[in-house]
This record gives structure tokens, C-alpha cells and sequence, in this order.
């Protein structure tokens, strides 16, 4: 059988790749095969060059709360059972933080008066100018008579 003029073929019916036609295409998965390679190393030196960050708090502004201890500062020295109180029900406690961040804290009864318990309670802990304890004493006159109901 011979074949037609201008068709190439070798004995045997194989084809004619004398063309180049799958060099190209042997030579660009060459290619590809190292240029995947080269991105896979990257990304591995990429991911070993990071250092982990140290750990930080989150909002280092926030405020937590810290319960108070008996027997720690601002607490009772005394852990056991509270003396009978004759002022009546607690109101509120009052926390007063002085210039050298000592913090005084005071329980508030519905008896108690301002300007006589109160604030000689908190002037006795952390002493206060006259024009800071007049403020203090009409704070806590305030927030009495609004836990009272008669303000």
C-alpha cells in the first residue's frame, strides 16, 4: 500500500514527529513541572521564616474585676460572720482612690448620714482637703437620697 504524494509516513504506519510538534509540548511540562516546584519550595521557606509574636493581652485598657478578699486590702480583717448592724440594709459600698492609688473603700447603710458617718469614715482612712470632702459629701448625699427613693 502506498501512501498518497505528500503524506509522510514511516514503514511500519507510524507517524513522522520530525515536526517538533511534541518537543514543544514534552519541553513546556518540563517547565511547568520546575515552576511548580520553585513555588512549593517557596511557600515551605515562607512558612519557616515566620516567628511566632509573644503573647499579648488583648485590650490591655479593660479593666477587670477583681472580687474583694477578707483580710486583703479594702476588706474586712476580720473573715468571720459581719457584727450585727444597727444602721440598717447596705446601700452601696463607696470606693475612693486617693493620689497614691490607695484605694478606701466604705459599706453605706440606709442609716448612715453624709456628712457624719460617711465621710468621716473616708477622711479618716485617707485624709481629704475641705473643698474635696464638701464633694464627697454631696456625692454621697446624692446617691443616698437615689437609693432611698426620695430623690
Amino acid at each position: 500500500m502506498e501512501a498518497p504524494a505528500g503524506w509522510r509516513c514511516r514503514p511500519g504506519g507510524r507517524l513522522d514527529m520530525s515536526h517538533g510538534f511534541v518537543r514543544h509540548i514534552r519541553r513546556n511540562q518540563i517547565a511547568r513541572d520546575a515552576y511548580e516546584r520553585a513555588v512549593r519550595q517557596a511557600r515551605g521557606r515562607a512558612r519557616g521564616r515566620l516567628t511566632p509574636t509573644p503573647s499579648r493581652p488583648r485590650r490591655p485598657d479593660q479593666q477587670v474585676y477583681r472580687p474583694r478578699r477578707p483580710g486583703g486590702p479594702g476588706g474586712d480583717a476580720n473573715p468571720g460572720p459581719p457584727p450585727a448592724d444597727t444602721r440598717g440594709p447596705r446601700l452601696f459600698c463607696l470606693e475612693y482612690e486617693g493620689d497614691d492609688g490607695h484605694v478606701t473603700a466604705v459599706i453605706v447603710h440606709q442609716g448612715d448620714s453624709a456628712e457624719e458617718e460617711v465621710t468621716r469614715r473616708v477622711c479618716a482612712r485617707s485624709p481629704l482637703e475641705p473643698a474635696l470632702r464638701r464633694a464627697l459629701c454631696q456625692r454621697v448625699q446624692d446617691e443616698l437620697s437615689k437609693r432611698r427613693g426620695t430623690g
